[in-house]
């Protein structure tokens, strides 16, 4: 009989695990990555939604979105897109999770034609999926009657690296007028400088109007300018804005048209509204506009005559210093502020080395201070300290540019700054000790003087040498204890420290019933500042409950439900009906909790700390 009862329990357990296996696997989801548009056929300059989607898990890696041509590629937002649900039938309750991960982008075609968004690897939990490649239908944008978008340069002809003002101005006929903004695109400006060969800076209005309008444009805010026009007799308003440009590389810069995107007024239709009378209502529609398109040619820098200390600032400057105080003492340090200002990328300005400058060999200078340039300004600020008495002036602050007005190689220089500096006289050991040169002390004799620390000076003969004998500390017994004290205060606190965090880690299986028993009590007086009510004691039993065979038999790992602690009760000889008291508990717990039905939270709780009693009294006898 005693054969018969082992072999049907390993029976039931084994079912029971065959059990937990087959819904672990049913409630596994499986790894899936999508990757879909919002439209398949869009104009360049248009921008669209690309959009990669992953179920099954939320552990993902973006993907590399550089094997992406043609298109440029404006990250908007990624995050988990996870879901739970819990269903509570006759006390049975389950729960559902659904894990995911949603990453979404702009794209903007640049160029016409059938384009390709290639696969891309996307790293999930440790896996790699592939979206499939996806197939867009690109066409050349067309002018619109009563809509204009028009590029100017200032200038037809530059040198490499001098800036260029080009000014975009959006027009549109009085009668019509856009109704919404999406986007203007440059592909000049859309992509990286080390491609394009320009950077650029928008620039920003003298002053800003009463009403202003503030736009995106390449990533930055612009101001834009309201106005009028009139083109071949026809009237417009207009927006506009101007942006610096600086080429770096020579020959012809080729500035492909831009593209306005937004909603307008294409026409209007007649109507009539709920009175009967005749009315006309505008027609919005999506408009894709292209400006025109222009060319800048880009002279080299010539190579004759080029100095070594070339800068490689490019443009029209002018620099200046200015120092603070400028009546100091040798050693004294002295604010040295050199501020260049110009039409030209002074961002950039490479570090000025004032102290290889001629005449500033008789100043020590500190290291330079960071101070941000911006596109027409930089300073340079130095702390310097004069070296001599005879110093009379901060000589000039020279650097060697570029200069486009005159089309060659100039060096500019700020103005001497007059200083007055003052001798100062070194102090000596026989200035702090007030002895005269010369003197002696005889024997123990003790001099008095009226200065410095000389009449307390008594000779090195009054003094008794006393030395460290590092073997006679060793063997002493306050040396010895000295010596062993601290290893062994230290083991004393490692041994501590490990105890506390093996007990935080792993709490002992015996005290668990205690534990329970306190935190059932803490249910019923909850603490102030913690909610109140039936359905708060029923989530506290229910947790509490939880933690409780995580502890007792567990050892400490998570349990969720029934499911996680029904074999491990079953190997411990605990029984069958404690088995199944426990598993009419957790539903009742779990339909209190989740579906608001069954009993109250006091029943609850005696229940519960009965059932974990018979538990323990069941463990002690297997």
């Amino acid at each position: 009989m005693a054969g018969r009862a082992k072999t049907l329990r390993a029976a039931r357990v084994t079912a029971a695990l065959i059990l937990s296996l087959a819904a672990a696997a049913a409630g596994a989801q499986q790894i899936t990555v999508r990757a879909a548009v919002d439209r398949q056929v869009v104009d360049v300059g248009d921008p669209f939604r690309f959009q990669i989607a992953v179920a099954g898990s939320d552990q993902v890696t973006a993907p590399d979105l550089s094997a992406v041509r043609d298109f440029t590629v404006r990250p908007l937002s990624a995050g988990p897109n996870n879901s739970e649900s819990v269903t509570v039938v006759n006390g049975n309750t389950t729960r559902e999770v659904r894990r995911g991960y949603t990453l979404n982008y702009q794209l903007t075609a640049t160029r016409a034609g059938t384009l390709t968004i290639p696969a891309l690897t996307v790293a999930v939990a440790a896996q790699h999926r592939q979206t499939p490649a996806i197939s867009i239908e690109v066409r050349e944008p067309r002018a619109v009657e009563g809509y204009r978008l028009h590029l100017a340069l200032d200038r037809e002809q530059v040198w490499a690296g001098q800036p260029v003002v080009l000014t975009t101005t959006w027009m549109w006929d009085p009668r019509l007028g856009p109704e919404r903004f999406h986007q203007l695109s440059y592909p000049l400006l859309d992509g990286p400088a080390s491609e394009t060969g320009v950077t650029f800076e928008h620039l920003r209005p003298a002053t800003t109007p009463d009403d202003p309008v503030r736009l995106h444009v390449a990533g930055e805010e612009v101001v834009w300018q309201r106005g009028e026009t009139s083109i071949d007799g026809d009237q417009y308003l207009t927006l506009s804005f101007a942006t610096t440009l600086v080429p770096q590389r020579p020959g012809t810069l080729a500035i492909t048209p831009a593209t306005v995107v937004f909603d307008g007024i294409a026409g209007y239709r007649n109507s009539r509204d709920i009175f009967g009378r005749a009315v006309r209502q505008p027609v919005s529609q999506r408009f894709v506009v292209p400006s025109n398109e222009l060319s800048l040619r880009v002279e080299p820098l010539p190579e004759a005559g080029r100095p070594a200390a070339f800068t490689g600032l490019v443009g029209s400057f002018t620099i200046a210093a200015e120092a603070t105080p400028t009546q100091v003492k040798v050693g004294d340090p002295i604010e040295l502020t050199v501020t260049i200002a110009g039409t030209g990328d002074l961002r950039r300005l490479p570090p000025l080395d004032l102290s290889r400058m001629e005449g500033f060999e008789r100043f020590r200078v500190s290291d330079a201070a960071a101070v941000p340039a911006t596109f027409d300004r930089a300073a340079i600020r130095r702390t310097i300290r004069a070296l001599s008495h005879e110093t009379d002036a901060i000589p000039p602050v020279s650097m060697v540019v570029f200069d486009v007005a005159s089309g060659r190689y100039t060096e500019l220089a700020s103005e001497p700054i007059p200083l007055t500096v003052q001798a100062t006289r070194q102090v000596t050991l026989q200035d702090v000790e007030g002895a005269a040169t010369g003197t002696t002390f005889a024997g123990a004799a003790v001099a008095s003087r009226d200065q410095g620390i000389a009449h307390n000076y008594a000779g090195s003969r009054l003094l008794k040498q006393q030395r460290f004998d590092a073997a006679a500390f060793a063997t002493s017994p306050g040396g010895l204890f000295a010596l062993l004290a601290a290893p062994l205060l230290l083991a004393v606190l490692h041994a501590w420290a490990a105890l506390r965090r093996r007990r935080q880690r792993a709490p002992r299986p015996a005290a668990a019933l205690g534990r329970l028993r306190r935190s059932v009590h803490d249910a019923d007086t909850p603490k102030r500042g913690t909610p109140a009510g039936d359905a708060a004691r029923i989530l506290h039993l229910h947790d509490a409950l939880l933690t409780y065979l995580a502890e007792r038999l567990m050892a400490g790992r998570t349990v969720h439900g029934y499911a996680d602690v029904a074999d491990t009760l079953q190997a411990r000889s605990a029984g069958e009906p404690a088995a199944a008291e426990l598993r009419a508990l957790l539903g009742a717990l779990e339909a209190a909790r989740y579906g608001g039905a069954g009993a109250d939270s006091r029943s609850l709780a005696a229940d519960l700390v009965a059932w974990a009693a018979r538990l323990e009294e069941r463990l002690r006898q297997s």
